[in-house]
């Protein structure tokens, strides 16, 4: 006789709840068909599986066994059910992403690999390049959707206003003004370690500087914000990077935020896409972000 799913499944829920009626309610069975469902079970491997005792039944060494196998093979029906579910509503295949450097690097790279331990049956690929790079391909129908620093200049385009942020001036924790308010003069003398030269960050960044009455005279420019972060933490130099890629060195206190005479203006990350091409599985990826999919 052959074991079946039958057999595992009322093995397991009689694992779960050690009596033989529990199995049966919570299976919507008859207690006589989860024991025979049982002795079936136990013919089929020539082993006990339970011992019974006052407080209910123990799972013998043989059952302990069985239920490593059991669980195995339940979860993978679970996983094909669940597979052939999604593809049926449309949840399936792949889906293109494209992201600016501080939405891909410090933003999707947590979101996405919740999103695959969801639905690991869709194929994510993601693409981070400069905003106006990203909403081109997007525009072009090469990507699905795209996270960028700010509205898409496309009418073809729809966008949402998705998280918030703000540029940050930071420096290492033992740099000399990362404990007190730094004046126009303090940080026109600092060395400023700055992003590559055709960033949209670094536009930004020197647009906040000369609105605080900084003049940079020592510049050095690299090309990822890690790079940068990491020069900062040494004490090389202050930097403006964003707030989303800084947050978790700035709480585990290997960077500081530089206090300066101005507030800093809030930004957003924006989600572009084409109305026309929005599908199932995009929905649930935006679901997935907590991103509202009314257009801005």
């Amino acid at each position: 006789m052959r074991i079946t799913l039958k057999q595992l499944t009322v093995f397991k829920a009689i694992c779960d709840g050690r009596q033989l009626s529990k199995a049966a309610r919570q299976l919507h069975l008859s207690v006589p068909a989860v024991s025979m469902s049982l002795k079936e079970l136990e013919s089929s491997l020539g082993a006990r599986l339970f011992e019974r005792t006052a407080s209910g039944l123990v799972i013998t060494d043989s059952g302990t066994l069985v239920l490593t196998y059991a669980n195995t093979v339940l979860n993978k029906v679970q996983q094909l059910e669940k597979l052939f579910k999604e593809q049926a509503q449309g949840i399936g295949g792949t889906l293109s992403i494209g992201a600016n450097k501080t939405s891909g690097n410090y933003v999707l790279s947590k979101k996405l690999p919740h999103f695959k331990m969801l639905y690991p049956s869709v194929n994510t690929r993601l693409k981070i390049l400069s905003s106006t790079a990203i909403e081109e391909l997007v525009t072009q129908n090469e990507l699905d959707l795209a996270f960028i620093g700010r509205p898409p200049k496309s009418k073809d385009l729809e966008f949402i206003r998705w998280r918030s942020d703000r540029l940050c001036v930071v420096a290492a924790p033992g740099h000399k003004l990362a404990h007190r308010p730094a004046t126009a003069a303090d940080l026109s003398a600092a060395t400023w370690i700055l992003d590559e030269e055709d960033s949209a960050t670094r536009i930004e960044s020197l647009h906040l500087l000369k609105g605080l009455g900084v003049t940079v005279q020592d510049e050095i420019i690299m090309n990822t914000m890690g790079a940068i972060k990491r020069a900062v933490g040494t004490g090389l130099g202050l930097s403006v990077l964003p707030l989303l890629s800084v947050d978790a060195e700035l709480e585990r206190g290997e960077l500081v935020e530089v206090a300066t005479d101005t507030e800093t203006q809030s930004r957003h990350i924006y989600v572009i896409y084409k109305q026309a091409n929005l599908t199932p599985l995009m929905d649930t990826f935006l679901d997935s972000c907590d991103v509202s999919k009314k257009p801005a």
